[in-house]
């Protein structure tokens, strides 16, 4: 596609000062609407608005469009920044293809959503673009995405009005809280420069980021209020509708990106033996046992050599930054847990399990302490503030600061749940609710009998009888 644009003056006051643009495709022009969606026809944008304007793919086989954002604009033209925001569609999958041109061309092609590539320069183009005007692009996309995934729901639920349950999924609070959870003194408030932790942090920046965060709490609560709007509600303000809202997880700072790769090539692991699959704050190591993988090498009795390895090298790695380690207890070792896949003699090697090893586990799994992570590490990588320099350093600076939250016991890692509705008791207070029993509580409410395989239990304290 070739997408020109057109600098507008709409004041028609003599005066030079253009205060919008036109973006358009070349082969059909600036047509005049009205337009029938999935069609945007051209984007009409003003950066003063701070507001995108999405625009249709005309002729695009899978049905995708994009969206333009202004960030500057100088009245004479004389600086220009602009964003085009991912091409999105929704997949033609044919089983569900219907509903996928019901979406199309009621609700309007797939959104852009949220993107980090953008607010954390990774995406080419972006670099002498200013902190606000990234931040300022993020929280465009997360008020227009989240509108847009809330408009996919209600249109689902004004097609299926007798429907006996409808799930509907909000992108937000989650994006943001990766992007923006800016709450502990050891995170770098410019992630390319380790100096900015502690007392060279921008007070400035940790308030900012704050403010998205509480955005993105709002935006999502509108969200679901729209939701329950559109059930209806009781004279004393009920759901005519039972509505539960929850979260898979909650999200903790992290203020330091944790390299596996180079961690067990600094401990003199051979990579052609011993591979890591990192997620997150947890990480399975594999070993390369003969039989059990393609192409194995290891034997049965290196495998348990280099598992008890392994473990031993996990459980001694420590930080020894001051800097960063005044929150870790005692030898200030970075891993909360490290556990090996069991070795019983009557089952094949490398193939038992417990009850935290499961078959697709690694030979050694490992989780995090909090604060630190896998993800984030930064190319080209940056060092921290106080470490020595290395040529293959396992600690650094990372390019984000939420991460998401794998212990509920933790009160920074709590997830949601709320519920209301008619079959809800109201002021009720549970201290505990577990994923599992979510499940199990709506199949009560709808007189389901649980399967055998179901492991959580029903809420009954929120039940009415």
């Amino acid at each position: 596609y070739n997408l020109p644009v057109a600098a507008h003056d709409s004041t028609d006051d003599q005066t030079v000062n253009y205060d919008a643009h036109v973006f358009f495709d070349t082969t059909i022009g600036i047509q005049p609407g009205p337009f029938a969606l999935p069609a945007t026809g051209p984007a009409y944008v003003k950066a003063s608005e701070q507001t995108s304007a999405k625009f249709y793919l005309e002729g695009s086989s899978n049905k995708a469009g994009t969206a333009f954002y202004v960030s500057l604009l100088a009245p004479d033209l004389s600086s220009v920044r602009i964003a085009r925001y991912s091409a999105n569609a929704i997949p033609l999958n044919t089983p569900v293809i219907a509903d996928v041109e019901d979406i199309n061309h009621n609700v309007g092609f797939w959104a852009p959503q949220p993107d980090f590539r953008i607010v954390e320069r990774i995406s080419s183009g972006f670099t002498s673009f200013p902190d606000l005007e990234l931040e300022a692009i993020y929280q465009d996309q997360v008020r227009t995405f989240v509108d847009y995934q809330t408009n996919v729901g209600l249109r689902a639920i004004g097609q299926n009005p007798e429907a006996d349950l409808v799930m509907i999924y909000i992108e937000q609070p989650d994006g943001s809280g990766h992007q923006f959870t800016l709450t502990d003194s050891r995170q770098a408030t410019t992630f390319t420069d380790p100096n900015t932790i502690g007392s060279g942090q921008d007070p400035a920046k940790i308030a900012r980021y704050q403010s998205y965060l509480d955005f993105a709490y709002q935006t999502a609560s509108n969200a679901v209020q729209r939701i329950i709007d559109t059930v209806g509600t009781t004279p004393q303000g009920t759901p005519n509708s039972n509505i539960f809202v929850v979260s898979d997880h909650g999200m903790a700072p992290f203020h330091t990106a944790v390299s596996m790769t180079n961690l067990l090539l600094n401990a003199g692991f051979d990579p052609t033996k011993v591979r890591a699959v990192t997620t997150g704050p947890a990480a399975n190591i594999y070993i390369n046992l003969q039989g059990r993988e393609s192409g194995g090498t290891v034997s049965a009795d290196e495998y348990r050599t280099l598992q008890k390895q392994i473990a031993s090298a996990l459980k001694g790695f420590t930080d020894p930054n001051v800097a960063y380690n005044f929150s870790l207890p005692g030898r200030k070792a970075i891993f909360d847990l490290v556990e090996t896949r069991p070795t019983p003699s009557d089952v094949a090697l490398g193939t038992a399990t417990n009850r935290v090893i499961g078959q697709d586990s690694g030979d050694v799994f490992a989780i995090l302490t909090p604060g630190y992570n896998f993800d984030g590490t930064q190319v080209p990588l940056v060092q921290r503030k106080g470490d020595p320099v290395a040529t293959t350093p396992v600690l650094s600076v990372p390019n984000f600061y939420g991460a998401h939250g794998y212990d509920a016991t933790l009160p920074a890692m709590s997830a949601i749940f709320y519920a209301a509705g008619p079959d809800i008791r109201r002021n009720v207070e549970i201290l505990k609710a577990r994923n599992i029993d979510v499940a199990p509580t709506i199949l009560r409410i709808l007189g389901v009998p649980a399967a055998p395989t179901v492991e959580g239990k029903p809420l009954l304290r929120i039940l009415k009888p």
